[in-house]
């Protein structure tokens, strides 16, 4: 009796959490298609009009371009540099390997807008500002913990019997990463660049500091509208990123699934 009373309020406690977190985005997505000219709930009608405004609007669409550049951009160059590190955690020497990780994560530590600040002052001091190139760098600095931290538990799982063999065959070691590790990482690293994107993209504190005009990205050009106009155009906007964060995680936890069951298949095969 206890055990099912027990369950009862766990569960009663979990359906009230779902519902303290999800009614803001309900409110948001009712309000997306609002037929009046301002914001109010419930809405008075229902229409698509500030969906069909929202592609309108010349300013929301070169900032949706910028974001999806400088997210792509980004992850690109973060993973570069990810898989190097994580490589260089996991394999190399290190006599206090947990301490070169937490190095790493320092970023996720330091408020953002304290790293926006910094790389302003770089960012002029090295004539970058303002440019996509800055943006770009800052990113990957924010994108950077995320991806060596996802790495890492990757390459801890890698079989090393199959590196071993493509060695004993012959191959060097760019051609054995490519051949026999970066086969057993593949998930991870998609799950990486996905998650990475979807920060990049939805960055804002950072991006503030330097983007200016033509280089500025969603978020910032987000905040700026509401500023000066007051109608369900930035909740259709909303809307949309929230299927496209929804999606994401579908497809995380798809390809994370994917790479349990062929983990599972390994250890019984083996």
């Amino acid at each position: 009796m206890s055990a099912r009373i027990g369950r009862g309020i766990g569960a009663a406690y979990l359906c009230l959490f779902l519902i303290f977190m999800a009614s803001p985005l309900f409110f948001v997505v009712v309000n997306s298609f609002n037929d009046a000219a301002y914001s109010v709930f419930p809405p008075k009608g229902l229409s698509l009009r500030w969906y069909r405004n929202l592609f309108e609007i010349e300013e929301f669409l070169v900032a949706m371009r910028n974001a999806v550049l400088i997210a792509l951009a980004a992850v690109a160059v973060s993973l570069a540099l990810g898989i190097g590190i994580a490589l260089a955690i996991v394999r190399g020497s290190w006599a206090r390997r947990e301490t070169m990780q937490s190095l790493f994560l320092a970023p996720l530590l330091v408020p953002r807008i304290v790293i926006g600040i910094a790389v302003f002052i770089a960012a002029i001091k090295a004539s970058l500002y303002p440019t996509f190139t800055s943006i770009i760098l800052a990113h990957s600095v924010l994108l950077l913990p995320y991806i060596v931290s996802i790495l890492i538990a990757n390459l801890l799982q890698v079989k090393r019997v199959q590196e071993e063999a493509a060695m004993d065959l012959g191959a060097n070691p760019w051609q054995t990463f490519r051949l026999a590790t970066v086969p057993q990482i593949t998930h991870g690293l998609l799950v990486a660049a996905i998650f990475a994107f979807i920060v990049s993209f939805d960055e804002f504190d950072v991006s503030l500091f330097l983007t200016r005009g033509d280089n500025m990205t969603l978020p910032i050009r987000m905040f700026l509208y509401m500023q000066e106009q007051d109608n369900p155009t930035l909740a259709a906007l909303s809307t949309l990123l929230i299927l496209l964060a929804g999606t994401a995680v579908f497809a995380i936890t798809r390809i994370s699934r994917g790479a349990d069951l062929m983990s599972l298949a390994r250890r019984q095969g083996e």
